[in-house]
């Protein structure tokens, strides 16, 4: 498992980071705000902040697991040549040495139920920068929950998506069980004020988060990680247009102006050097498309 961000005497010492990290990027599933927007009735979704997971969302959730349980069941090694590349990344993603997510609810339940059998030692991450951009009013991009209250809210969230099937519910409670969840950069009340952030805002918001990527530790040769980050659309979009290299592949740089479907998937290699980050490599997995 990976080492989380130590700081001594309250700043890291940028030279001795990693210069390298692997990072899946994965969208949450469908939230019942999404699915509101999508039915253009957004309106009957206001009064509640934080909105979990819809029907379509939990079932998108466990789709995904079940192809990750395929993958591990059959093999990367049994991909067609032509997949070479992304049985590479499909092999880093089923052994991950770090899951962060976002503090939201929706972000929380599609790592718990989603990535269930790949967190390393049953360990998640919840990492404060990775919420979603505050807009003016955003109930969805409104918190009401911090610390340890955090992990509550989405066992009550999770119990019901599964309230009418007894059995199923009692199994997905237990393994949840099983996971232990780190709020401690949730504490206190981390999202923004009612008005919203602004620009200057988000891009130190953006700063910090890829900061809290370049200090994971793991198995990568030069001490980087491997890590599984599920957010948001929006601020996976702004990190590849902020650091997609302009000579990336053409087929990928659609992802810094399009937003990955829910329970998306896109591996990034992000090399630092003097200049700051660099997103050298991108492939989206698992029958993404862009």
């Amino acid at each position: 498992m990976a080492e989380l961000p130590k700081i001594a005497g309250g700043e890291e010492v940028l030279e001795d980071l990693p210069s390298e990290q692997l990072v899946i990027f994965i969208r949450h599933a469908e939230s019942r705000w999404n699915r509101a927007q999508a039915a253009l009735s957004p309106l009957g979704m206001l009064w509640e902040n934080d909105h979990g997971l819809s029907e379509e969302g939990r079932l998108q959730a466990e789709r995904l697991r079940t192809k990750l349980r395929e993958a591990q069941a059959h093999g990367v090694e049994e991909m067609k040549e032509s997949e070479a590349g992304e049985a590479a990344w499909l092999s880093k993603l089923l052994s991950p040495d770090v899951v962060y997510s976002s503090p939201f609810t929706r972000a929380l339940q599609t790592a718990c139920i989603a990535l269930q059998d790949i967190l390393p030692k049953s360990h998640l991450v919840v990492m404060r920068e990775a919420r979603e951009h505050k807009r003016l009013g955003g109930a969805d991009s409104t918190g009401v929950a911090v610390g340890e209250e955090i992990r509550e809210r989405v066992r009550e969230e999770i119990y019901g998506l599964y309230e009418d099937d007894p059995e199923k519910s009692a199994q997905v409670l237990k393994e949840l069980e099983q996971i232990t969840m780190d709020t401690s950069s949730v504490t206190e009340e981390w999202w923004g004020n009612v008005l919203g952030e602004t620009f200057e805002e988000i891009d130190e918001n953006l700063e910090a988060l890829m900061h809290r990527l370049r200090c994971s530790r793991g198995s990568l040769a030069g001490g980087g990680a491997v890590a599984v980050l599920v957010g948001h659309s929006y601020i996976i979009r702004t990190i590849f247009d902020a650091y997609l290299m302009k000579g990336a592949a053409t087929q990928y740089r659609s992802l810094r102006s399009k937003l990955i479907p829910c329970c998306g998937v896109v591996a990034a290699r992000i090399t630092w050097d003097e200049h700051g980050p660099k997103i050298l490599e991108a492939m989206p997995l698992l029958n993404t498309t862009l």
